[in-house]
Formats: structure tokens, sequence, C-alpha cells
């Protein structure tokens, strides 16, 4: 069946635009707004040390995962690096936010010094250089 036969002959169906639009909705795009600031994590957790401290650093990256407006990068810093290891809780959010387009940089020296760098699942290795240029180019940047 035809457009005309469905819609009768009165109907005015325009399959050009029909097939301009398909096209432009195959395009990628991020699903998510990118705002220029860093998030910078120097351990696996939020505030305290214990149980509720490790749960609120999960909680908090999930959440950033899940918002409409995203870092432009992450930095994971020191012991908070294992957040990128396999096994971690925090990979799918974490998976997610590179969907998004946030770049997510890993301290190289902090596996170095782990010797763990057979565990490292997603971001990029960074050094030093790498991470201050990242600071550099942000408009703010998150410390935790």
């Amino acid at each position: 069946m035809t457009g005309e036969e469905i819609l009768g002959s009165k109907a005015e169906v325009n399959y050009q635009y029909f097939e301009d639009v398909l096209f432009e909705k195959r395009i990628w795009m991020p699903s998510a707004n990118i705002s220029n600031y860093l998030l910078m994590f120097t351990a696996p957790y939020l505030g305290s040390r214990d149980k509720h401290g490790r749960r609120s650093f999960k909680d908090f990256l999930t959440a950033t995962s899940e918002s409409e407006v995203v870092p432009r990068t992450i930095v994971f810093w020191n012991r908070s690096v294992i957040a990128c290891f396999e096994g971690s809780p925090i990979l799918p959010a974490l998976s997610r936010l590179d969907k998004s387009g946030v770049k997510i940089l890993v301290s190289a020296q902090a596996i170095n010094r782990m010797k763990a760098m057979d565990r490292l699942v997603t971001g990029k290795l960074a050094n030093y250089t790498d991470l201050l240029d990242a600071m550099h180019k942000s408009q703010k940047i998150i410390t935790f």
C-alpha cells in the first residue's frame, strides 16, 4: 500500500522530506550537554573513608553519568584510579560518560606505582603534562 492509499488521495506526502529526516537521525550526537569543567578525584571515596564514603563516590559518578550536563573531563589521580579497573562497580557509569563525550584521564604514574597496568579497563593514560593541559583548558576545576 502506498501513502496515498492509506491517507487518501487528498493527502500530500513529501517523501523526500521524510527521507531527509531519517538521514539526519542517523548522525551520531552526544546525548548530554558537555560543560567546560573538570572533576578530579584523588581517592575512591567522598568525604569519609568508610562504606558510606565509597557508596557516595559510586552514587555521585552514577548521577553524573545520568545528568543532562556532564563535565568535559574527569581525572582519576592517586588511589581513585581503581575506579577504572576491571571489576569496578563504577564501570557502567564511566562507560556512559565516555559515550557522552567526556574525556576520562587516568594517572599513569598512579597505575605504575600500583603495578596494575593490566587491570585498566577504561580511560586514557595521562602523564602530568596531559593533566595540566586538561586543567588549563577547563573553566572550573572541582576536586574530591
